[in-house]
């Protein structure tokens, strides 16, 4: 069987030893977020100097999030876009079941006392074009691992334009107003979420999404990517 469907890394599809694992050559690429990272949004800190488990990066202490802890399993690089990628292109579902486990072991406290699973919405338009939207996928399978209940709490009601190449300015203003909670107020309130995106560069997305489950009474809102993009810059505690 191994020799009729050998088993593929989960970066470039090389042949290895075990399914879902990394090639020695993605292993040595791929940087796996590690401490010290901000304690809210949870971006590798630039430096690996002792540091201190409440430290939060000059960023979140200048704006704020809405979210109360976001984590990512990798740093963005052009090795873990690839991971990315196939998770998109939906052509094997045991990568995103590999990054979901590992988010779970990597980081318990993230799912401490959480509710809901819950994807970013892509628009209707969207979801047409691409048939399938990753945020679902990753969201249901950290769900799976983690025992937590899966719930699509969000819609979005506005077909924004692409973030990339935007300034955070840029990026905040296109997002604002895109999502709605899908359900009553009733079925939020009171409750812990988990919001799931597949990258996390500025964050806005995710705190948008943070922003209106608060509104329609989350206590707290949680977040978990496969990839984050930046360091992070020490600030205030």
């Amino acid at each position: 069987m191994n020799w009729l469907f050998p088993h593929k890394c989960i970066a470039c599809s090389g042949e290895v030893d075990e399914q879902s694992t990394l090639c020695a050559r993605c292993f040595t690429e791929i940087t796996f977020i590690d401490y010290p990272i901000c304690r809210v949004c949870g971006r590798m800190f630039e430096s690996q100097e002792s540091y201190d488990q409440d430290e939060v990066c000059d960023n979140c202490a200048k704006t704020q999030p809405h979210f109360d802890m976001a984590r990512s399993l990798m740093q963005h690089n052009s090795c873990s876009r690839r991971v990315v990628m196939r998770i998109k292109k939906a052509t094997d579902y045991s990568v995103v079941k590999i990054c979901a486990e590992r988010i779970h072991m990597r980081y318990p406290r993230l799912f401490d006392n959480i509710d809901y699973s819950v994807p970013v919405p892509s628009h209707w338009t969207r979801l047409i074009r691409r048939g399938n939207n990753p945020p679902d996928i990753i969201a249901l399978k950290l769900a799976d691992v983690s025992g937590i209940e899966y719930r699509r709490l969000l819609k979005r009601v506005r077909r924004t334009e692409y973030q990339k190449d935007k300034s955070a300015a840029e990026r905040r203003i296109n997002i604002e107003g895109a999502f709605v909670c899908s359900c009553d107020n009733s079925v939020i309130v009171g409750k812990n979420v988990l919001v799931v995106d597949d990258v996390m560069t500025t964050g806005i997305t995710l705190n948008e999404c943070a922003k209106v489950l608060k509104a329609a009474g989350a206590v707290t809102v949680n977040c978990a990517t496969i990839t984050s993009t930046r360091q992070s810059y020490r600030g205030a505690k």
